[in-house]
């Protein structure tokens, strides 16, 4: 048994070490005013930090990363930590208007976007999940965009997967990769009650499959980003900008972009050369281009960024005086998941594995062996058609996502999120006070509500209105309905030992039986659904003729030279998945084209 005093010295030592080691890649100094690069990255987000390094190997060019964050911290290395960065100093807390067809429950919807670098990579769920390949197929049917189709992206997924299942990769080599940048690693330790619904599920008739290979439809233990053997969450910061110290990229945290900076050429054609923004308290700081800027800022702040310099609809920049220099859709086609949690409360803690506390011994077995509760946060995935599915059965609308969670002592900080009935929300969650509960997510994986962002009329440069219109469709409501259905039903069915099935929540009542019917749970998904985090579309890609698009198939901006746009925002339809793997596929896409276009 290690000594307590050799456990503190080694956690202190090992701690010291690894936050050092992020503190480097953010206390570069702040350029000269003026001061030219090749190439200007804003945002070090997921797909920031791959396009910048992925520049970068070309030591004849020099990059700038601009991120209005601040650098990673050991906190962010522990994937069991994942759960509890959300909402804290690495993210925007952001939150959306407020909704008429989802959500009642809540005063306004929060949506978690990365402020750190690394971005969502780093406060995301972790789950490794690529959609399914009609996606992309789709892209390139209905939109035009041929270099998109699954067979052309999957090349690009596989150059940043490094899976360290072999078993996986054993039985589904034409679609994993072990030599990548970024590690996959399979959960060694999932609950034994998200194992148990999962051989639920596959009693109905669902089968158990690798959600990224051949098959999508069944259901698994989801991979994820990290690796097993050190323990380390994998994002974008620590595989692609931390892993190399190229003199040639320049990363500064704490930079907050204001806007692009535009020029008309002599032939009265818009020409990006720069960027204006503040760092450190020094504000209108400017830096030229001698070839592009790229925005990569997410598919929230991407928009905003587009907006404030004079990219985006007409009537909305000139109704806040800001000079129209180009009239393109930006900010429209925002679509996000949506996700009804339905909670179940553990009774027998056989069912489920140690949570992560931060206590000695559990730092002392994460650093020294990657054992223990902060090496690990298990998910399960299942995927699965609903009624309302008109595309095929291996092309899924909903998913289930499977956790375990403390509930912990602070009741007054969950209910204090409702807008009304509070001591009914109390009494509701007062039964889990100290205790564990399962949530199943069903999830609408494939959404047509389309809602817009816009910039904040009292200050553009602050939070932007996040419009995302949850289920003002009715077939999106539909489909949702009719996955918590389903969900309910596996747990109907197969119930699960130790398990109870989640009582009725405020506002909403049982049938007169007391049964868990379709009245109750219109009226629980109309309580409960909210933001599923999967923001995209906002930049859309589409092809020359497209009207609706901002870039083209080369995610350049249409109609401006050296500018382009590379993350989640340039999706046209949402791929049936989780968004970091898709995003980093778009960054290694666009770093081929770069590199093509300028010959690096």
């Amino acid at each position: 048994m290690t000594s307590l005093t050799l456990q503190l010295l080694t956690v202190a030592i090992i701690t010291l070490q690894r936050q050092i080691q992020h503190n480097h890649y953010s206390s570069g100094p702040t350029p000269a005013n003026n001061t030219q690069y090749d190439y200007i990255v804003v945002g070090a987000g997921t797909a920031g930090c791959v396009l910048a390094a992925r520049l970068a190997e070309n030591p004849a060019v020099n990059v700038l990363l601009l991120e209005a964050g601040g650098q990673q911290s050991v906190i962010t290395d522990m994937p069991g930590n994942t759960l509890f960065l959300v909402g804290g100093e690495f993210d925007w807390n952001y939150h959306v208007v407020p909704q008429t067809s989802a959500g009642r429950a809540y005063p306004d919807f929060f949506i978690s976007r990365g402020k750190v670098l690394g971005g969502s990579s780093v406060t995301n769920w972790d789950i490794y999940n690529r959609g399914n390949r009609r996606d992309y197929d789709n892209w390139a049917q209905m939109y035009g965009l041929t270099d998109w189709s699954f067979d052309r992206v999957l090349p690009y997924f596989l150059m940043s997967e490094n899976n360290t299942d072999q078993n996986v990769v054993n039985s589904n080599s034409a679609f994993h990769n072990t030599n990548g940048l970024i590690s996959v690693s399979t959960e060694t330790i999932p609950d034994p009650v998200i194992v148990a619904f999962m051989k639920a599920a596959n009693s109905l008739g669902i089968p158990i499959v690798d959600i990224n290979g051949e098959q999508q439809y069944g259901t698994t233990i989801a991979q994820m980003f990290w690796n097993n053997s050190t323990g380390i969450k994998s994002t974008t910061a620590n595989a692609y900008i931390e892993r190399y110290n190229r003199t040639n990229l320049h990363v500064l945290t704490r930079a907050h972009v204001k806007r692009v900076l535009l020029e008309r050429t002599t032939g009265r054609e818009l020409r990006a050369t720069g960027v204006l923004y503040s760092r450190n308290g020094i504000n209108n700081l400017v830096v030229t281009t001698t070839r592009e800027v790229i925005v990569s800022a997410g598919p929230i702040n991407s928009p905003q960024v587009l907006m404030l310099s004079g990219i985006g609809p007409r009537d909305h920049l000139s109704a806040l005086n800001i000079p129209v220099l180009l009239d393109l859709p930006v900010g429209n086609n925002l679509h996000d998941m949506v996700f009804v949690p339905l909670y179940y409360r553990i009774d027998n803690t056989s069912l489920i594995d140690p949570l992560p506390y931060f206590t000695i011994e559990n730092l002392y077995n994460y650093y020294t062996s990657s054992s223990g509760p902060l090496a690990h946060h298990p998910d399960g995935v299942t995927y699965l058609n609903t009624r309302y599915n008109r595309r095929g059965d291996d092309w899924p609308d909903a998913m289930i996502i499977a956790v375990v969670e403390y509930f912990g002592d602070d009741l007054n900080a969950t209910v204090s999120q409702y807008i009304n009935k509070t001591q009914e929300w109390t009494d509701y969650w007062r039964q889990y006070v100290g205790g564990y509960y399962m949530a199943l997510d069903p999830v609408l994986a494939r959404p047509i509500s389309r809602g817009t962002v816009r910039l904040n009329a009292s200050n553009p440069y602050g939070p932007p209105l996040v419009d995302p219109q949850y289920l003002v469709e009715h077939r999106d409501f539909e489909t949702i309905l009719d996955a918590v259905r389903r969900t309910v039903y596996i747990t109907v069915q197969v119930p699960l030992d130790g398990v109870t099935i989640f009582p009725p929540i405020p506002g909403c009542r049982l049938c007169d039986d007391m049964d868990i019917c379709d009245d109750y749970l219109r009226c629980h998904v109309r309580q409960l659904a909210r933001s599923y985090y999967n923001f995209v579309g906002t930049c859309r890609m589409g092809t020359n003729s497209d009207n609706n698009s901002v870039v083209d198939s080369r995610l350049s901006v249409k109609g401006v030279s050296n500018l382009r746009v590379v993350d989640a925002s340039v999706i046209p339809e949402i791929p049936n998945g989780h968004t970091n793997a898709v995003t980093i596929m778009i960054a290694e896409r666009a770093a081929q084209f770069i590199r093509e276009n300028n010959s690096i």
